[in-house]
C-alpha cells in the first residue's frame, strides 16, 4: 500500500480587489449567463513546479491572453526580473519554463505576492502504469471498485486524481481511499480547486474557454506522469473493456505512435433506479448505440503525446490515424455521475439490457463495496 500523498496545487488567483482580469474570449452577444458564471477570468496560473534535475521551474496556466505582460513582466526569482522565459501554448493551456537554480519566486505585485512551487513528484510514479483523473464528490465506493477492476482487469499500478472542489470529503480522506486499493504502487491526489470553465460550445476562431483540464492533463504529461511507463485517461464513470488479450498498457507499448484510441458508448440504468448511481446500475443500452467521444492511452514521451494531451485525444489532427480498438473499447456509465461538469442524467426510452455488461459488473463491481459511504 503507498502512502496517501494529498498535494494542494502551487497556483495564484488575482485578488478580488485587482483591477485586471482575463480578457473575455467571447463577443457581447455570445456572453451567455452559463458563459459568465463559469468563465475563469481571475487565475491567472494554476501551479508551479520545480524540476531539480533539470533545474527549471515550470508554470501551468490557463491561457494568459492579456494577462501574459503582467505575469511576465512581475516575475521575480531571488527580488531581480526574470528572463529567458519559455513559453508553450496551444488553444487551451499554456506552460512557462525558466532555466535557473532553485531560489525565491515571486510577483511583484502591491504588497508582495511569494509563490511556493510544489514539489517534484514524478519518481513515485516512474516505470508505472498510471491513470489521470479528475474528481469531485463521485463515491468513495465508485472510485474504489473503478480502481480495482483497472488493477485487475488492465494491471494498472498508479492513480494521479485531480480533485475539483469535493466538499464530501477531505481530499485527505479520498487520498487515503485510493491508496488503500490493492494492487496500487502509487497514487496522489492533487488539489486543483480552480474553476472548471463553460461547457457550452465555441464557435468558428473563439478560444475556447474550458482551460483547467487540458492543463491538468499537460501538467501530467510533463510533470507528475512524465516518468510513468503509460498514462490512461478515463473517467471515474468510464469503464474500459478487455475483449481480446492485450491490457491497453500493453496496447499502449506496443503502438509505433505510442498511444491507442479508446472509442466509447453509453451505457444507463433503468428508469426506476436511483441516479446518481452505482457502476452496477448500468446494464442497459439504448435501441441504437449511442457513442461517447473517445479517450487513450499514451506514452508520455511517445510521438502523439509530444503535441499535448487532451480530454478526447492526444496530438491533435495526428490522434484521427489512430483505428479505435473496439477490443480495448470503454462503456461510459450515465447513471454514474454527480454532475459537477454541469450536465444531468435523463431517462432514454426503450432500454435493453446487455449480457456483457451484466457479466462485467456481477464480476468486478458488486453491491458489496460499491454504494454510498462518503
Amino acid at each position: 500500500m503507498p502512502d496517501p500523498l494529498c498535494l494542494v496545487l502551487a497556483g495564484a488567483v488575482l485578488p478580488e480587489a485587482s483591477e485586471f482580469r482575463r480578457r473575455h474570449v467571447r463577443k457581447p452577444q455570445r456572453q451567455s449567463a452559463h458563459y459568465l458564471e463559469r468563465y475563469d477570468r481571475r487565475t491567472l496560473f494554476y501551479d508551479c513546479v520545480y524540476h531539480e534535475a533539470e533545474g527549471e521551474y515550470l508554470f501551468t496556466a490557463p491561457r494568459f491572453l492579456n494577462l501574459w505582460p503582467e505575469f511576465r513582466d512581475r516575475l521575480r526569482l531571488d527580488g531581480e526580473p526574470v528572463k529567458g522565459l519559455s513559453r508553450r501554448w496551444s488553444a487551451k493551456y499554456e506552460q512557462v519554463a525558466i532555466k535557473a537554480p532553485r531560489g525565491t519566486v515571486s510577483l511583484d505585485w502591491p504588497g508582495g505576492w511569494r509563490i511556493a512551487p510544489r514539489p517534484d513528484i514524478s519518481d513515485r510514479f516512474a516505470g508505472l502504469n498510471a491513470v489521470v483523473t479528475m474528481n469531485r464528490d463521485n463515491d468513495l465506493g465508485w472510485i474504489r471498485q473503478w480502481l480495482a477492476h483497472l488493477v485487475e482487469v488492465h494491471g494498472l499500478e498508479a492513480a494521479l486524481v485531480y480533485d475539483n472542489g469535493s466538499t464530501a470529503y477531505t481530499p485527505a480522506r479520498l487520498a487515503a481511499e485510493i491508496a488503500a486499493v490493492p494492487g496500487l504502487k502509487a497514487s496522489a491526489v492533487l488539489v486543483a480547486d480552480y474553476p472548471y470553465g463553460p461547457r457550452d460550445s465555441g464557435k468558428g476562431f473563439e478560444v475556447r474557454p474550458k482551460f483547467l483540464q487540458p492543463a491538468l492533463m499537460n501538467l501530467a504529461r510533463t510533470d507528475v506522469l512524465r516518468k510513468a511507463r503509460a498514462v490512461l485517461n478515463a473517467d471515474i464513470d468510464e469503464i474500459v473493456l478487455k475483449r481480446g488479450a492485450q491490457t491497453v498498457f500493453e496496447a499502449t507499448l506496443a503502438s509505433r505512435l505510442g498511444a491507442v484510441r479508446l472509442p466509447g458508448s453509453w451505457a444507463y440504468p433503468a428508469e426506476t433506479d436511483p441516479a446518481p448511481c452505482p457502476h452496477r446500475f448500468n446494464v442497459w443500452r439504448a435501441p441504437t448505440e449511442k457513442r461517447s467521444n473517445p479517450k487513450w492511452c499514451a506514452v508520455p514521451d511517445g510521438l502523439l503525446s509530444r503535441a499535448g494531451w487532451f480530454v478526447h485525444h492526444v496530438g491533435g489532427e495526428l490522434f484521427r490515424l489512430l483505428a479505435p480498438r473496439e477490443d480495448l473499447a470503454f462503456i461510459h456509465c450515465r447513471g454514474t455521475s454527480t454532475g459537477w461538469k454541469g450536465t444531468r442524467f435523463s431517462p432514454v426510452p426503450g432500454l435493453q439490457r446487455d449480457p456483457e455488461l451484466e457479466a462485467l459488473m456481477a464480476a468486478h463491481f458488486p453491491a458489496t463495496g460499491g454504494g454510498t459511504d462518503q
